[in-house]
Order: C-alpha cells, then sequence, then structure tokens
C-alpha cells in the first residue's frame, strides 16, 4: 500500500472504531447462504491549510464482515476518483453503487477511496495573533513572541423546520426553527517544547510524552444542548515559532439515543412535562381563585343588600316600628284604662240609674200614678158630689135669704138647724181643710213629679241630652270600629295588624333563611372557601419549601447547569441560567403568592368568627325578636278582634239603647205634659179647696154665728138677713169653688190617668234602658278584657320590636364588618391571581414552550440524525456509520525549502541528464 495512504487510513480507523464502538448490535445483511454481519463505515477525511480552507476532502469507504456464508452487496458510492485500497483491481460499479459478491469465511474487509465532492457539515476556520495582532501563518514561523491561535467550528448542516410542541395550556405551538444533523467531535493538537506557558480555557491539556503539550477540545455542535459553532483556542509563548498541526473528528449522533445525551434529552422533556403540570396546576388554582373572587364579589352583593336590609330594617324597627308600637301600647293602654276606669263604671252607673229609674218608674211612679189617678177619679167624684152640694147650698142660701123673712117664724127649728148647721159646717170645714190638705201635697207631689219628668224631658240636661250622648257614644265606637277595622284593609287597625303579622312572619321566615343562609351556606361556602385556599396554600408550601418541587427543578438545572457539555456551550449555559432565574423568580412569585394565600386564609378565618360571634347570633336575636314580635301582632290582632266584636255588641246595643231612649224621652214628654196638666189641675183644685176651706169657714162661722144667735133672732133679723146675704155669697163661692174644683178634680183625674199610661210607657222605656245600660255595660266590659288583650299584645308587640331592633343593630353591625371585609377577600383573591397564578401560569407555559421546544429541536435533529447521518449510504440490511476528519495543515517553514531543493533537484537532474547526453554522444 502506498505510504501517502497510511496516515489518512490510520485516522479514519480511529474515527470508524469510535463509530463502531456506538453500536451494540448489527442487523445481518442478505446471504445466500450463511449468516454475514455488514457494518459500512463512511470517514470523510479533509485536508485544509493552516487557515481551514478546504483543500482536498476524500471519502473512505469500508465494508467490515463478520460470519460465514456468501454475499452480494449494493454499497452507495462516490466512483470519482474511486480506488480500491485493498489491491489493484477495481470494483464493479451500477449506478452510482459499489456490487460486490463475496464469501466471509470469519471476517473480512472491503476498502476504497474516492474523491468527496459532497457538502461538507463543518466549516472551519483559524486565525492567528502574535504579539496581539493578526498574522498569517506563515508570519508565525520563526518569530518569536506571544501566539493566540482561535479555532471556529461551525455545524452547516441546518435546515428550517417546523416542530411542534405543548403550549403548556392544553395545545400546541408550531415553529419554524434550524434543526441542524447533531454532530459531535473533538479538535486536537499538539504544542512542540518551543511553544512554553500554554493556556486555554477550553481545552483539555496533557504532555505528549516528548516535551510538547497536547490539547484536546471538545465540540457539542447541535442545540439546546450545544450550539452550532464552538469557538475555543490557545495561548502560548513561542521561540521560533511554527504552526502546529491540528485534527478534527467529528460525527453524527442521535441525542435521543446517546449515553452521553440521552439524559439531557429526558431532562428537557421532563422540564416541559413540568412546565405543563406547573400551568395546569397554577390553572387550576387560578381558576379556583377567580371563582374565590367571583364568589366573594358574590358574597359582597349579597352581604351589601343584607346590610343595606338590615340597616333598613334597624331604621324601620328603631325608627318607626318601635316608636309606633310604644305609641299603639300607650294608646292601647289608655284605651284599656278608659274602657276599664271610665267607661265599664259610668256604663254600670248609667245601668245603675237606668234599673233605678226603672224601678222608680215601675215600682213607684207608676203604681203611684195609678193611685194618684184613682184618687184624683175618687176626689173628681167627691167633688161632683161638693158641687151638687154646693149647689143644693146655694139654693138653699137663696131660700135662706129669701126666707129671711120666714126666720122668725122659724127661730126655734132654726136654732136646732143653725146647731146641726154649725156641726155640719164644722164637719165640713175639716174636710174642706183635709181636701186642701191633702190637695196641697197633690200639687207638691205633682209639681216634683212634673219637676222630674221636667229634667229627663231637659234637652240639656235629661234624657235628650243622654240620646246626644249615645249619639255620641254610637259615633265614638262607630269611629273605633271603623279604626279597628278589616283584615283586608291594611290601612285600619286589624288590617294593619293582619298585614303587620304577616309581614312580621315573612319577616321571621326571612330571619330564619337568613341564619340558615349564615350557619348553613355561607358558613360552609366560607369554610369551603377557606379550606381551597389553604389547600391551594398547602400545594404552595409544598412547591416553595425548602425541598420541594420548585427546590427539585432548580436542583434538576443545578445538574444540568454543571455538565460538561452544557458549561461548553455557551447557549445551553445561557438557557439554564435563564431558566434558573427564572425558576428563582416563580419561587419568589410563589412565596409571594402563599403568603398572599395566609393572609386570605386569615381574612376567611376571621370572617368565619365574625359569623360566629356577630352574624348567627345577631341573625338569630333577630328571628326571636320578630317571633316575639309577631306573638305580639298575632295577640294584639285577636285582641283587637275580639275588641271590635265587643264593640260591634255594644254598637248593637246602643241601637236598642237609643230606640228605648226615644221612646222614653217621647214617654217622659207625654208624661211632663200630663205631669204639667196635672199640676195645673191640683193648683186650681188646690186654690178651689182652698176657696171652699175658707167658704167652710165662714160657713162654720156662720153656723156658728147662726146657732149663737138664733137666741137672738129677732133682735138679729138684720144681721140674719146681712148673715143670709153673706151665707149665700159664700155658698155661691163655695158652689164656683166646688165647680172649679170638679173641673179641676176631673182635669186631674185625666192628668193622672195620662200620668198613668206615660209613667207605664216611660216604665217600659226605662226596663230598656236599663236592659241596653246593663248590656251595654257587659260589652264594655268584653270590650275592657280585649282592650287589656290588646294592651298587653301591643307591649309584647313593643317588647318584641324592640328585641327586633337590637338584633337588626347587631346584625347590620355584623353585615357592615363582613362586608367590609369581603372586599379584601376578592382583591386578594384578584390580587393573587393576578400577580401570583397568572405569573406562575406564565412562567409554566414558558417552562413548558422553552423546555418543549428544546426538546423538539432535539428530537428533529435526532431524526435527521438517523436518516441523514451517511454521506451515501449504507447497502441494505448493514449498519452505516459517517465520521468525519478534518486535518488542519501545521507550517514549520519546510514547505519553502522543499521547493528550493526540489528546484535544485530539477537542475541537478538537467545538469546529469545533459552531462548523459553528451557523454553518450561522445562515446
Amino acid at each position: 500500500m502506498s505510504s501517502r495512504f497510511q496516515r489518512p487510513l490510520a485516522s479514519a480507523a480511529l474515527v470508524g472504531g469510535a463509530a463502531i464502538a456506538l453500536c451494540v448490535a448489527a442487523t445481518p445483511a442478505y446471504a445466500a447462504d450463511g449468516d454475514v454481519k455488514v457494518v459500512n463505515t463512511e470517514t470523510v477525511q479533509v485536508y485544509t491549510s493552516p487557515t481551514g480552507q478546504v483543500e482536498t476532502p476524500r471519502v473512505y469507504e469500508q465494508l467490515a464482515m463478520t460470519g460465514h456464508g456468501t454475499v452480494k452487496l449494493a454499497n452507495p458510492i462516490e466512483t470519482d476518483g474511486l480506488r480500491n485500497l485493498d489491491g489493484f483491481s477495481g470494483y464493479k460499479v451500477e449506478n452510482g453503487d459499489q456490487i460486490t459478491t463475496t464469501t466471509v469465511s470469519g471476517e473480512k474487509k472491503l476498502r476504497s477511496v474516492s474523491d468527496y465532492d459532497g457538502k461538507l457539515p463543518l466549516h472551519v476556520s483559524v486565525s492567528y495573533k502574535l504579539n496581539g495582532k493578526n498574522v498569517q501563518p506563515g508570519d508565525v514561523v520563526g518569530e518569536d513572541g506571544k501566539l493566540e491561535v482561535l479555532y471556529t467550528v461551525e455545524n452547516v448542516t441546518g435546515k428550517p423546520q417546523q416542530v411542534t410542541f405543548d403550549d403548556g395550556k392544553g395545545g400546541t405551538v408550531t415553529k419554524t426553527v434550524d434543526v441542524p444533523i447533531p454532530m459531535v467531535g473533538s479538535l486536537t493538537t499538539v504544542a512542540p517544547p518551543s511553544f512554553t506557558n500554554v493556556s486555554s480555557d477550553q481545552a483539555n491539556m496533557a504532555g505528549d510524552g516528548k516535551g510538547g503539550t497536547k490539547l484536546s477540545f471538545t465540540m457539542t455542535l447541535f442545540p439546546p444542548i450545544g450550539s452550532t459553532t464552538a469557538v475555543f483556542g490557545y495561548t502560548a509563548d513561542v521561540t521560533d515559532g511554527v504552526v502546529p498541526r491540528a485534527e478534527i473528528s467529528a460525527l453524527p449522533v442521535n441525542p435521543l439515543q446517546s449515553p452521553s445525551f440521552k439524559t439531557a434529552g429526558e431532562s428537557y422533556q421532563g422540564g416541559a412535562d413540568t412546565g405543563i403540570e406547573l400551568t395546569d396546576g397554577a390553572t387550576q388554582i387560578d381558576t379556583n381563585l377567580l371563582k374565590l373572587r367571583d364568589g366573594a364579589a358574590t358574597l359582597l352583593g349579597g352581604l351589601i343588600k343584607l346590610r343595606d336590609g338590615a340597616g333598613d330594617l334597624q331604621a324601620g324597627l328603631a325608627g318607626e316600628a318601635v316608636p309606633g308600637s310604644k305609641k299603639l301600647a300607650d294608646g292601647a293602654g289608655e284605651l284599656s284604662d278608659g274602657l276599664v276606669d271610665k267607661a265599664v263604671p259610668g256604663s254600670k252607673k248609667l245601668a245603675d240609674g237606668a234599673g233605678k229609674l226603672s224601678d222608680g218608674l215601675v215600682n213607684k211612679a207608676a203604681p203611684g200614678s195609678k193611685q194618684i189617678a184613682d184618687g184624683a177619679g175618687t176626689l173628681a167624684g167627691g167633688l161632683g158630689r161638693l158641687n151638687a152640694g154646693s149647689k143644693r147650698l146655694a139654693a138653699g142660701m137663696g131660700e135662706l135669704s129669701g126666707g129671711a123673712d120666714q126666720l122668725a117664724d122659724g127661730t126655734k127649728a132654726l136654732s136646732g138647724g143653725a146647731a146641726q148647721v154649725a156641726a155640719g159646717a164644722k164637719d165640713l170645714h175639716a174636710g174642706t181643710g183635709s181636701a186642701l190638705a191633702g190637695g196641697q201635697k197633690l200639687t207638691a207631689g205633682l209639681t216634683q213629679i212634673s219637676g222630674g219628668l221636667g229634667q229627663l224631658a231637659d234637652t240639656t240636661t235629661g234624657l235628650p241630652s243622654a240620646k246626644a250622648g249615645v249619639q255620641t257614644l254610637k259615633a265614638g265606637v262607630d269611629q273605633i270600629l271603623a279604626g279597628l277595622g278589616d283584615p283586608a284593609d291594611q290601612n285600619t287597625l286589624i288590617g294593619g295588624l293582619v298585614a303587620l303579622s304577616a309581614g312580621l312572619g315573612n319577616a321571621q321566615a326571612g330571619a330564619a333563611q337568613l341564619e340558615g343562609g349564615l350557619s348553613t351556606q355561607l358558613k360552609p361556602g366560607l369554610a369551603q372557601a377557606k379550606g381551597g385556599v389553604d389547600q391551594v396554600k398547602a400545594g404552595l408550601d409544598g412547591a416553595v419549601n425548602p425541598g420541594g418541587s420548585v427546590d427539585q427543578l432548580l436542583g434538576g438545572l443545578a445538574i444540568l447547569e454543571n455538565n460538561a457539555a452544557c458549561k461548553a456551550d455557551l447557549q445551553c449555559a445561557g438557557v439554564v441560567a435563564q431558566l434558573k432565574g427564572g425558576a428563582q423568580q416563580s419561587k419568589t412569585d410563589l412565596t409571594n403568592a402563599r403568603d398572599g394565600l395566609a393572609a386570605v386564609s386569615t381574612g376567611l378565618g376571621t370572617a368565619i368568627g365574625g359569623l360566629d360571634t356577630q352574624l348567627i347570633p345577631g341573625a338569630a336575636a333577630l328571628k326571636a325578636g320578630i317571633g316575639d314580635a309577631k306573638t305580639g301582632a298575632d295577640k294584639l290582632t285577636q285582641g283587637a278582634k275580639d275588641a271590635k266584636g265587643g264593640l260591634q255588641q255594644v254598637r248593637g246595643g246602643l241601637d236598642q239603647l237609643s230606640v228605648g231612649i226615644d221612646k222614653a224621652v217621647a214617654g217622659v214628654l207625654a208624661l211632663n205634659t200630663g205631669a204639667s196638666d196635672a199640676v195645673t189641675g191640683s193648683t186650681d183644685l188646690t186654690t178651689g179647696l182652698g176657696r171652699l176651706d175658707a167658704g167652710a169657714g165662714d160657713l162654720a162661722a156662720g153656723a156658728g154665728l147662726v146657732s149663737a144667735g138664733a137666741g137672738k133672732a129677732s133682735d138679729g133679723a138684720s144681721a140674719l138677713a146681712v148673715g143670709g146675704r153673706a151665707l149665700r155669697g159664700g155658698s155661691l163661692e163655695l158652689s164656683s169653688g166646688a165647680l172649679e174644683a170638679y173641673l179641676g178634680g176631673r182635669r186631674l183625674a185625666g192628668g193622672t190617668a195620662t200620668l198613668a199610661t206615660k209613667l207605664g210607657t216611660a216604665a217600659d222605656g226605662s226596663e230598656k234602658i236599663a236592659d241596653g245600660a246593663s248590656e251595654l255595660s257587659s260589652k264594655l266590659g268584653t270590650a275592657a278584657d280585649g282592650s287589656e288583650k290588646i294592651a298587653d299584645g301591643a307591649s309584647d308587640l313593643s317588647d318584641g320590636l324592640g328585641a327586633a331592633a337590637d338584633g337588626s343593630g347587631k346584625l347590620a353591625d355584623g353585615l357592615r364588618k363582613a362586608a367590609g371585609g369581603a372586599p379584601r377577600l376578592k382583591n386578594g383573591a384578584q390580587q393573587l391571581s393576578d400577580q401570583g397564578t397568572k405569573k406562575l401560569i406564565g412562567a409554566g407555559e414558558s417552562t413548558a414552550q422553552n423546555y418543549g421546544e428544546l426538546y423538539a429541536t432535539m428530537k428533529a435533529g435526532a431524526e435527521r440524525a438517523d436518516t441523514e447521518d451517511m454521506a451515501y449510504g449504507a447497502p441494505a440490511d448493514a449498519i452505516g456509520l459517517t465520521a468525519y476528519n478534518y486535518i488542519l495543515k501545521g507550517d514549520d517553514g519546510e514547505s519553502g525549502r522543499n521547493w528550493t531543493r526540489g528546484l535544485a533537484g530539477v537542475a541537478v537532474l538537467g545538469a546529469g541528464g545533459a552531462v548523459f547526453a553528451l557523454r553518450r554522444r561522445f562515446v
């Protein structure tokens, strides 16, 4: 074999061996018989100038076969400059494929080399500085100073490609990125012994055993683990400087299968998954926080309504209902006092007076009037007889006067008759005196009766005024009844009390619902909200506490950060640093969110405590107070209904009383008229009786004179005549008085009969008055009982409304506090969402997308590594491996000296040839 191929083959064998070492198994190639495994390695060797400019690219092919049998292979190959490295024979080539049929017994290799005209995956450039100035490689040769060498290796296989990855919120993102074929490799060079103080920030350095320094640079030429461009170099103090030769070995690699990079791929995938989980958890937390915010807003609205309603309730109870109930209680008390202390006793007095009036009229006045009527009739009969007697007396006196002349003749008889007359006159005088006294008593009695009846008939103080009082009482009762009203009319007392009772019932139900809502809904809801907040806080505690998920994420990033490959790759190190900073910021934000949740939890606990200590007890007190108020209102309503029933009965009794009084007034008026007539007649009778008594006295005196002067008849004839005339005049007066007495007696009898009749009517009316007054007294007693119930109910209502007002005040205070705390809950939840979970969601989405993009890019590169890893391809069913070997030539000045030597040699050969020609010519 030509020696010029030995060094390239050695390099190719080195890279090819490294590539083969990556394989753990081989797939058997097709064989006509037996079992043969085939591995095809392609080594692209590129010679460049010291600056990296490509000069000679070649591709070395090797088919390594192991096993036993005959195999036929079609190996894609470069045919330009194709040469067999195992001999001088050529290869059969069809359509760019090397066609080989061979028998293998153990191991067998076929090697070839061709010119490479494909696109190289790496672009290499080298720059040199000597003593701080850019120089060409040849300018270094033979110089002394500070040499700086900088290598730039770029993976130029990238092409735009769409990659799809999770967006961290349930969807995907498609993005166009530059995806290169993943390449890894190393650059090695040896600084000769003339290089001292060799240093490099990127190289692994060791001695070469010959006084020189070996430098090795590792390259990961694909993102995200590395970068498509690697820049590295070294510095040295040089004496009689040279440019050392350098060599790059590189090969495609699948980072998802390579043991060196598989962990990084799993880390990227894990980071993306962690970002998704973080986003999902943060989204759930944010959703719950927004629900908490919305629930807090709803709670705030309800609390504000409850607060306003409680304030209105308190204002209505304290400002209107309680004062109104107190006025109602006072009015009911006054009504009860008026009925109990005045109306009932007055009605009893009225009933007693009416009873006494009835008793007086029935038992005394009516029988007395009958007796008076009977006496008056008897008196009238007597007076009639007296009238007839007086007429006869007058006629007799006329005869006596006419027969005065005959007196003398009948003196004896006259003396006896005169004695009898004197005795009769005395008896008459005594009778007329008794009649006069009786008439006077009768006149006095009738005058008293007439005065009493006048008082009864008086329109100001008598029964007509009582009727006016009854009418006033009826009007008052009607007004009270109208005020009590109907249950259907809310403008009346009973209707208002019914409406109040219904309203208090609704309020009691509302208070019960409020208490139940506070106890069974709001309190559990707040407890559930607090539990949710505590649960979210616990989750955040688990994330941000030492050793939590965030610290685990930071630990994973620290491991990746300390990975040698990542540290060597500036892009990887930058991404890891960015992610680490984002994770630290996320931890800070999550810690703030956790602290905010703690404040929210404390606020919820305070709200729950306020429910237990203020709102719920206040609602219970409100419910109890409203219940007491409703009980009082119900009692008051029933009392008002009872009072209304009693007043309606009183109203009916007053109607009956009014009718009875009307009849009584009519009877009393008639009786009063009859009594007046009776008094007039009795007065006339008394006057006549007085005259009669006077006449009887005169008669008695005259009879005495007659009797005394009977013996002196002759001497007193003149006197007798005078006395006869006087007697005749007295008898005439007696006759006239008797007539008047008779007529007065008749009028008295008629008046007393009328009086008896009217007093009977009055007695009947007085009985009705007594019955009506008794019934009025009874009904007023019932009304008084009802008014006491009204007063008791009004007092209970006032007390209940007072308690309800106190409870509503507590409720209003508690609701004001709760309403004051609810905005903090809402704002805290919103702030926590804005400043905590949304940032956490953003961080999770960013983490998921960043890691997702990195992993998707790595995966796309891995796919390219699987499908585009070879320069030409491998035979079917064979393992194909490709490696690239770049040899950067050095410069030690020998090339110039070799050129000079070559020219001198040519000259020598030329001279020798001339000598040889001359020699031949002359020999």
